[in-house]
C-alpha cells in the first residue's frame, strides 16, 4: 500500500521526525510513502515557516530546502533495503501570487511528487477551525464555490504540481455552516475542472484525513471520485495527510476500495514527477481482491 501525503515536523503543525514516520510506515505494512511538507508562502496568512532542527525558519530560505531534501533522500537510502520506498515531495498551498512567492530552491529541487492544494480564500484558512467561518460569512454557497474553484483552476495553469489535494476541503467546516447543500458545490465546476486537469495532465488524491475527523467520506467523496473517472481523469493517488506517525496509512484501504469501485485501473505511483498506474493485481489485501 501507498501513502502519498505525509507531513513530518518540518511542517509547523506536525509532530515527529522523518525516521519516526518511516518506522510507522513499515509497521503499518506500507511499501511506499511520500513526504509532502507544507509549502505555505502567503505572507498575509502568516504561516510562512518550517521547522529545521528545532528552529523556525522562513519559508523563503533555501537552507531548509537543502536540509529537507538531504534528510528525505538519506531516509530513502536507509529504508530501501527494508522494503520501503521513500519519496521526496511537497505540498504547495495555491493562492493568487504563489508562483512569485515560491523559494528559489523550489525550482532546483528534484522532487518525486508535488501536491497542489487550496487552503486559503482571501488569505483565510478554510481548513482551520475558528478561522474558516470568517471566510464563509463573506460568501453565499454559490459564491464560495466560484471563489474556491477559480483559485484551483488558476493554480493548475501554473504547471507546478502533479495532483490536486482534497478537492472538496471546504466540506470540513463548510457543512456545519452551509448545511448538506455543500456536498453539491463541485457539480457546476466539474466540466471545467476536469478539462483543465486533462490538458495539464494533473491528477488528484483521495485524502483520508476526514475519516479521522469523524466525517463519513474521504476528500473528495466517492461521487466526485466517480465523476472524475467518468470525465477521463485516470491519475489518482492516496494519502493520509498524516501530521504524526500514528496517522500513517490510516484509511488508505477505504480510499483504495473507493478508487477501485469508481472504475480506476489502479492508483498511481511517482518517480521524478512521472506517474505510473499500479494495477490492482499488485494489491494483496482482502479488500482489494
Amino acid at each position: 500500500m501507498f501513502d502519498y501525503h505525509i507531513h513530518p515536523n518540518y511542517s509547523i503543525d506536525a509532530e515527529g521526525e522523518v525516521e519516526d514516520f518511516c518506522k510507522a510506515a513499515l509497521k503499518a505494512g506500507l511499501k511506499e510513502i511520500a513526504f509532502t511538507t507544507h509549502l505555505d508562502t502567503d505572507r498575509v496568512a502568516e504561516d510562512c515557516f518550517v521547522n529545521v532542527k528545532g528552529k523556525r525558519v522562513d519559508i523563503a530560505s533555501s537552507v531548509w530546502f537543502e536540509d529537507y531534501e538531504s534528510t528525505i533522500r538519506a531516509a530513502g537510502d536507509q529504508y530501501k533495503d527494508r522494503g520501503l520506498q521513500v519519496l521526496l515531495g511537497v505540498e504547495v498551498d495555491c493562492f493568487p501570487g504563489v508562483l512569485e512567492a515560491l523559494p528559489e530552491g523550489f525550482f532546483s529541487t528534484e522532487f518525486d511528487f508535488i501536491i497542489g492544494s487550496v487552503h486559503l480564500i482571501d488569505h483565510i484558512a478554510i481548513s482551520a477551525n475558528g478561522r474558516a467561518e470568517e471566510a464563509f460569512r463573506k460568501y453565499s454557497l454559490d459564491e464560495l464555490g466560484k471563489k474556491y474553484y477559480s483559485i484551483l483552476l488558476d493554480s493548475i495553469d501554473l504547471e507546478i504540481f502533479d495532483v490536486l489535494a482534497h478537492i472538496d476541503l471546504y466540506r470540513r467546516y463548510g457543512e456545519g455552516f452551509y448545511g448538506d447543500a455543500i456536498h453539491d458545490l463541485w457539480k457546476p465546476h466539474l466540466k471545467e475542472l476536469s478539462k483543465k486537469m486533462r490538458s495539464k495532465r494533473v491528477g488528484f488524491e483521495v485524502n483520508t484525513s476526514s475519516l479521522r475527523r469523524g466525517m463519513q467520506q474521504p476528500m473528495p467523496e466517492e461521487r466526485i471520485i466517480r465523476a472524475l473517472n467518468d470525465e477521463g481523469i485516470k491519475t489518482v493517488t492516496v494519502g493520509s495527510d498524516a501530521h504524526m506517525p500514528s496517522d500513517i496509512g490510516k484509511g488508505i484501504e477505504v480510499a483504495l476500495e473507493m478508487i477501485r469501485n469508481s472504475g480506476f485501473e489502479g492508483p498511481s505511483s511517482y518517480r521524478k514527477r512521472k506517474s505510473t498506474v499500479v494495477p490492482w493485481s499488485e494489491f494483496n489485501t482482502e479488500k482489494q481482491k
